[in-house]
């Protein structure tokens, strides 16, 4: 930290007029030094509103990003047949839950958006992803209006077939794999890779959470 020391000669021998001005300076000195907070994700320039996700939550209630004003919005898209990206993503999500503080917790939402509707039922997402966090969301939304969603938030998913598999229903989804951080006034802020550190997440959500 910068540290200033001023003389005190400079008050003793100044017109008592000169004073206010010289306040003035002073405080404009210090007030330079502060620095405007940085988001430590990829940030969204310009600030862009966030698109319209609706849907069906893991409890079989209706679920919609619009509703959640007021809150700071973690949203991930995954499948729960995955084996390996989506199990990482949220337990990385679990560890940035688990470090932030109360106040913190009770303003933001981990939203979990299943690219894989054909097999990931409610009932399913509820299973997956009560497993890491009971408090996270878990959304399903029907095919035919999921494209829509994934080419808002410029998610690519696609099945990608087991060869040896006798089964329509044996298959992978290729997809991206990242976080999208929203703000309370559901404004996109920034992206994250889906195993960016805990701590730079869970600094930018205590971030946005104070705004």
């Amino acid at each position: 930290m910068t540290r200033f020391r001023v003389d005190a000669r400079l008050w003793n021998g100044a017109p008592a007029a000169l004073l206010p001005g010289l306040f003035l300076l002073l405080a404009l000195i210090l007030g330079g030094c502060a620095q405007e907070y940085q988001l430590r994700g990829t940030p969204y320039n310009p600030i862009i509103p966030a698109p319209p996700i609706n849907g069906v939550n893991l409890d079989n209630t209706p679920f919609s990003l619009s509703e959640m004003e007021g809150r700071v919005k973690v949203v991930f898209f995954g499948y729960t047949f995955c084996p390996d990206v989506c199990p990482l993503t949220l337990a990385n999500m679990k560890g940035v839950y688990d470090s932030l503080k109360e106040n913190e917790r009770s303003q933001t939402a981990f939203i979990f958006i299943t690219v894989d509707p054909e097999r990931d039922t409610p009932q399913r997402l509820a299973a997956y992803v009560g497993a890491f966090n009971p408090e996270f969301y878990g959304v399903h939304i029907p095919a035919e209006e999921l494209v829509q969603v994934k080419k808002d938030y410029g998610v690519y998913a696609e099945k990608n077939a087991l060869s040896a598999s006798q089964s329509a229903a044996d298959y992978l989804v290729d997809h991206t794999a990242f976080v999208y951080v929203i703000d309370k006034q559901n404004n996109m802020r920034e992206i994250f890779p889906h195993d960016a550190p805990k701590a730079d997440i869970a600094a930018d959500i205590a971030h946005l959470v104070s705004q």
